[in-house]
């Protein structure tokens, strides 16, 4: 997930980096090459060795994300909305939600969220 574009929101000091959201950051996010509707997400920070990156993602009003596998875990911080998985359970701000690697589910969101991943790796779109 890394992505070498200038962000707007991004300061850097010593190494130190640290990021807030800014409006003009949001891109469209995909799985692959497929763009997900109503998703945008923005680069955080990710391991130089590899082993995690991290994102802001956003879901417009009535996203919802098609059925896809975590190739590696992945944990959400709900930051504001909320954040629905396939079963109908909703994730609100402050809380968490982990997916196991090799974990199938799609999600959702009636009125629009943000929330920060963090993952090995990426997902991929499950065929039907």
């Amino acid at each position: 997930m890394r992505d070498e574009r200038v962000l707007f929101g991004l300061k850097v000091k010593d190494g130190r980096r640290w990021y807030s959201i800014d409006e003009r950051d949001w891109q469209p996010m995909k799985i692959g090459e497929t763009a997900l509707p109503g998703f945008f997400w923005i680069p955080v920070a990710y391991d130089e060795n590899g082993a995690w990156s991290s994102y802001w993602m956003r879901l417009r009003p009535g996203a919802r994300s098609l059925e896809h596998q975590h190739d590696s875990t992945e944990l959400i911080l709900i930051i504001e909305g909320v954040f629905t998985d396939d079963d109908g359970t909703d994730f609100l701000p402050g809380q968490t939600v982990s997916y196991p690697a090799g974990s199938r589910h799609s999600t959702s969101s009636k009125d629009g969220c943000t929330v920060l991943v963090v993952a090995h790796t990426g997902s991929t779109i499950v065929s039907r």
